[in-house]
């Protein structure tokens, strides 16, 4: 297989989140074909809207029953929306090139060559929903009950992770009164208690740790109220929260800077954590989230992948071709030394 032509033929199948079933099933099938052992774990729907295929875990192994020394993962899913694969000579373009089948591509090329090479210890393991809340890594243990070592793939640009920050996202309410604009009096407008508190967070410098780099937050959506000539009887937005210190202690400051007059939901919430990594290798902090923190209750988790993070989710995501290549060889070299290592990083 070439990892460039792997690349297209991936991205060219839809997979937006809750879509995956299509392209999970594809391959299942190839990998099948190659004569690895198949696995797939049926994820659930997510938000109540049934799929047109069931959406899959996929597993790959050498023969049934082994425990793994290194597996290679990443999502199969997508952001929305779908954009067709395109190339230049240096280049290839589309939904999902970096973030991340372009990523998986290059692992399934690494890993079909450390099995050729007689290497037992190698897995591959395509995951879905990683895109919104990680489900599949959530619940992949009773399909990779445990491994030594999983390399996880994103676009960090072949650089190793030495640490993520961690992800807080919550859904935050304001209770209001309707009534009419003109007579504020006899109502209250949730909006008036919502807006001020989020400019409060919003100016807010919050906890962090040196070593994870600063909290930040946004509010990515805010809705509420009936008309302009109506007081709001209520308001919601939904914030998310790249956390640089521990989730509960950025939370307390949160509630503090809200008031009590605002209700919180938690909806997502995983903690800055320190990654290993290669001997040799210079490690950075990545900022964005992924799945990671659920890996790696399976087994010892590293994270490097070819591609931008500032190329994904974009109408222009893209990957260099000699990146991918170059993803291959860094995957097969880490994953054989591991492999042989036994262990030891």
């Amino acid at each position: 297989m070439d990892v460039i032509e792997l690349t297209k033929e991936l991205v060219a199948i839809p997979s937006v989140t809750n879509d995956e079933g299509r392209v999970a099933r594809h391959v299942a099938d190839r990998l099948a074909e190659q004569g690895w052992h198949v696995e797939t774990q049926q994820v659930p729907p997510e938000g109540g809207a049934v799929p047109e295929l069931p959406r899959l875990n996929v597993l790959a192994t050498t023969a049934p029953g082994v425990v793994p020394d290194v597996v290679l993962t990443t999502h199969l899913d997508t952001v929305p929306p779908f954009i067709a694969p395109t190339e230049d000579e240096h280049t290839v373009y589309g939904r999902g090139t970096c973030d991340a089948k372009g990523i998986f591509a290059a692992q399934w090329i690494a890993a079909e060559r450390l099995r050729k090479e007689g290497h037992g210890g190698i897995a591959l393991l395509g995951v879905a929903g990683e895109e919104t809340d990680s489900i599949g890594a959530k619940m992949v243990a009773p399909l990779l009950p445990k491994a030594e070592w999983i390399i996880d793939g994103e676009p960090t640009r072949l650089t190793f992770a030495s640490a993520a920050k961690g992800i807080l996202s919550f859904t935050v309410r304001a209770k209001g009164k309707a009534g009419h604009s003109a007579y504020p009096e006899v109502g209250h407008n949730a909006l008036h208690d919502l807006l001020p508190a989020l400019a409060r967070l919003i100016d807010a410098e919050l906890p962090y740790e040196e070593r994870y780099g600063t909290t930040t937050a946004n509010v990515g959506l805010v809705r509420g109220g009936l008309a302009p000539n109506v007081l709001a009887p209520s308001a919601e937005a939904l914030v998310l929260i790249r956390l640089g210190a521990p989730a509960d202690v950025v939370l307390a400051q949160v509630k503090a800077i809200l008031g009590d007059a605002l209700a919180i939901e938690i909806t997502s919430q995983s903690e800055p954590h320190p990654m290993p990594m290669p001997e040799g290798q210079k490690g950075e902090v990545v900022k964005f989230g992924s799945d990671v923190p659920y890996l790696s209750k399976i087994g010892r988790t590293m994270l490097v992948g070819p591609g931008s993070i500032h190329d994904a989710h974009t109408s222009h995501e893209k990957i260099g071709k000699q990146e991918l290549r170059d993803a291959v060889e860094l995957y097969a070299d880490v994953s054989r030394a591991l492999i042989t290592s036994k262990g030891t990083p």
